[in-house]
């Protein structure tokens, strides 16, 4: 039986609903990368919130979720150096994220985090 304990990391929370994202999308700020394009604003709450969006000119169905699963991942490890709390991010997969891998996503999503002085 796996110690609960153990796996202290947190997961971060998610954007689920159209207006969520419509709202950083139209007052939040963007940054690009060659795969990724990051929208971020402040939110008036104690805790990061993260949405992905992955079209279907990335690929087919499993292809998205793969993409979705690497970006959340990534996010996640880098969310601990994030210094302020209370962002919404949205992540939007470019057309060529479709062969992203891992290593990649953490890169861009740093350099991003990094260019925005979100990175303690």
């Amino acid at each position: 039986m796996k110690d609960v304990n153990k796996d202290t990391k947190r997961r971060v929370s998610t954007l689920k609903k159209n207006y969520q994202f419509q709202k950083v999308y139209k007052q939040g700020k963007s940054l690009a990368a060659p795969k990724t394009v990051l929208f971020f604003r402040r939110n008036n709450e104690v805790e990061n919130r993260l949405g992905i969006s992955v079209s279907k000119k990335v690929g087919k169905s499993v292809v998205r979720h793969r993409v979705k699963r690497i970006y959340s991942e990534a996010f996640n490890l880098l969310n601990s150096r994030i210094k302020n709390e209370g962002y919404d991010f949205v992540v939007v997969a470019r057309k060529s994220a479709g062969s992203i891998t891992f290593k990649e996503a953490v890169s861009e999503l740093h350099k991003l985090l990094s260019r925005g002085k979100l990175l303690k």
